[in-house]
């Protein structure tokens, strides 16, 4: 069910007035079987893959609370690791992997063909089953109890804002407010609204019309000028954000409505000066979960800046084959495993050139690299994410580089304003990154902000390009 359908609208006001109808004891039952019915609407026989993970993290977490061996726990927590990875891996790299190995075959001078599964990929899988994973780490860990209670820990797998595309969440805590549930107030209902409005606009407004002009180009790079698949490859970076902050926006808003406080996600990343600065910044729910449960198990920083910037290199090629199962997003991940890479060199030079005599080489450090990785590297990265194939991703580069000269014709008209769209997109990032703006914004008093978020509301209505188009993530 996508957050941006009419069903969605008929089904959320349904589930808020059960909710506060129902005895306390009876809510997350409710919110369990809203949670697998929204999951199911599409394809109802993936909810039983949902209920295997539950059922399995939920086993080997009672199983660990019982066990005081080390050997055991570690035993336990591996059948975790491979129950959760064998079903992401079969249904989501089994196709991916067979033709790789076949293709490698080939190469080498054997005959074999792969008969493609074919699978439907479960919608959030990779995020889900990334949740599940993190509550059975931290129990091996001790650093929260098992969960008793089947259903509540069932909630905390399955809690529809936050199922399909995140945020990413950690037992420690959603499960403590799933427990017990704090009273709403009349500014949680009001945050939530107002954030539902934001993200709507966000996705419905923003990114769907920014998708126009990319869609266009991405289907045809050899049709269009230079500056034109310049132009739609910096609108995808706008597209993608707006697309998935959106639905975090709304995801966080409709938690708030049931007072449940999930994190946020994105902390302005279009403002972003390097590539350690934009990891902190974008999808930071994933970032951190590779960082606490690969990057640190591998030796993180303790082990020197070569070491550490191999251990990043490591973690964002893994991100990338996360996020599907394709070469280009392969591609993607080694391109930012390099940009990390060149990360650590350059600020190890700033470490070393910062200083009185060399002022001028320290205000070039903090002026170009928001240039040169956010408006530069960051939309070349776009490209291998966004396309179709390898070969899409090369004929998009080829014209951005002069290699093929792409159309003679000028850059139409429209293209400069979809230019100027997402040029006031960065503008924003970096006002509410640097400004405080948000904090202003605060201080506004309610029925102004009341009015600002319903004329917001009718600009959303009247500018949407789509009703019901999917978001960038639920692919994955």
């Amino acid at each position: 069910m996508l957050f941006n359908s009419f069903t969605f609208a008929v089904f959320l006001p349904a589930i808020f007035l059960l909710f506060y109808v129902s005895p306390h004891r009876w809510r997350r039952v409710l919110l369990v079987l809203a949670s697998y019915v929204f999951y199911c609407w599409e394809t109802p026989v993936y909810g039983l893959l949902l209920l295997a993970s539950t059922t399995l993290d939920y086993t080997v977490g009672r199983l660990m609370e019982r066990t005081g061996g080390l050997k055991s726990r570690r035993a336990l927590l591996l059948c975790s690791l491979a129950g959760n990875l064998g079903m992401l891996g079969f249904f989501k790299y089994a196709d991916f992997l067979g033709e790789s190995v076949i293709g490698l075959g080939l190469l080498l001078g054997f005959e074999g063909t792969w008969e493609a599964y074919g699978f439907i990929l479960p919608v959030g899988i990779s995020f889900y089953t990334f949740q599940t994973i993190s509550y059975s780490i931290q129990v091996y860990r001790k650093q929260v109890p098992a969960e008793h209670e089947f259903v509540t820990f069932a909630l905390y797998v399955s809690f529809f804002p936050q199922l399909v595309a995140g945020p990413i969440e950690r037992a420690s805590h959603l499960l403590p407010q799933l427990k017990k549930w704090n009273p709403v107030s009349a500014d949680d209902l009001r945050y939530g609204v107002e954030r539902i409005i934001t993200g709507l606009f966000m996705k419905l407004v923003i990114a769907d019309r920014l998708a126009i002009l990319v869609d266009l180009v991405f289907a045809n790079p050899g049709h269009y000028p230079m500056l034109t698949v310049w132009i739609a490859a910096l609108c995808f970076s706008g597209q993608i954000y707006m697309d998935f902050a959106g639905y975090a926006s709304i995801a966080i808003g409709t938690a708030r409505l049931f007072g449940v406080h999930i994190v946020e996600n994105f902390n302005y990343p279009m403002a972003a000066r390097s590539a350690g600065d934009f990891w902190a910044r974008w999808h930071m729910t994933l970032t951190s979960w590779f960082r606490d449960y690969v990057f640190t198990p591998l030796g993180g920083f303790r082990k020197g800046g070569v070491r550490a910037a191999m251990n990043g290199a490591i973690v964002l090629m893994l991100c990338g084959l996360w996020h599907g199962a394709e070469w280009h997003f392969v591609m993607w991940g080694i391109y930012h495993a390099a940009l990390m890479i060149c990360y650590y060199v350059i600020r190890t030079a700033r470490r070393r050139f910062r200083s009185e005599k060399n002022k001028a080489v320290t205000a070039g450090f903090r002026v170009l690299p928001w240039v040169l990785f956010t408006l530069w590297l960051n939309t070349i990265s776009g490209v291998f994410f966004r396309a179709s194939t390898m070969d899409n991703a090369w004929d998009m580069l080829k014209v951005m580089f002069g290699v093929s000269t792409g159309a003679p014709a000028p850059v139409e008209w429209y293209a400069w304003v979809f230019l100027a769209f997402v040029g006031c997109l960065f503008a924003v990032d970096f006002t509410r990154a640097h400004l405080n703006v948000g904090t202003w914004w605060g201080r506004v008093p309610w029925y102004f902000r009341s009015f600002a978020y319903a004329l917001l509301a009718g600009v959303t209505v009247l500018g949407a390009v789509s009703a019901e188009s999917p978001y960038i993530y639920f692919q994955f």
